[in-house]
């Protein structure tokens, strides 16, 4: 089911993309991102916080809308409410608009859905998740771009509770351009 719904996810971005055929091509495929991120989470009224690292493909439909798939892994030593050693893996898939200018920052938007694998003191949980946020592209050479993404809010549903996090993330992305013709 999840398979089904990140699929009918990419196909809408798709369609969405197919029908702005009329706006210009990107002037690259996308990027492949990847840093340090931090989460804070909301727990019982206790407010653990971990670290760790992130990798994130985008793909660019036309020059303002693209797709990616976002995954991380973060660790904490006692980082829970209980005190326990903790390692979270988290895959997110979405749609993006970036607000595309003639300067080298591009800051851009995003949403999407996506499931949360928790792991402590022997207990595995699984989450469906979802995420929106907004962040910066910072372009520093052709090929390279400092990737911050300082306001990233994920919604979790783990032991049917919802929780709140708050993710701050900062990396390196390189561009995939198109082959010029």
């Amino acid at each position: 089911m999840k398979f089904k719904f990140v699929l009918s996810l990419l196909g809408l971005a798709f369609f969405w993309g197919a029908s702005a055929l009329a706006q210009e091509k990107p002037a690259e495929w996308g990027s492949l991102g990847a840093g340090y991120i931090y989460q804070v989470s909301g727990v019982s009224g206790h407010w653990p916080s971990t670290h760790g690292w992130y990798l994130l493909p985008t793909f660019n439909i036309n020059k303002q809308v693209g797709v990616f798939a976002d995954f991380a892994n973060f660790y904490g030593k006692g980082a829970n409410f209980v005190g326990n050693d903790q390692n979270i893996h988290v895959e997110l898939y979405g749609v993006f608009h970036g607000f595309h200018n003639k300067t080298r920052v591009t800051p851009f938007v995003f949403i999407g859905p996506g499931f949360i694998r928790n792991s402590y003191a022997g207990t595995v949980t699984h989450s469906f998740a979802w995420c929106t946020g907004a962040g910066l592209t910072i372009r520093l050479t052709r090929w390279v771009s400092f990737q911050t993404i300082p306001v990233e809010y994920v919604m979790n549903t783990a032991n049917y509770n919802v929780g709140n996090n708050f993710v701050a993330r900062a990396g390196l992305a390189i561009t995939i351009p198109r082959k010029s013709k």
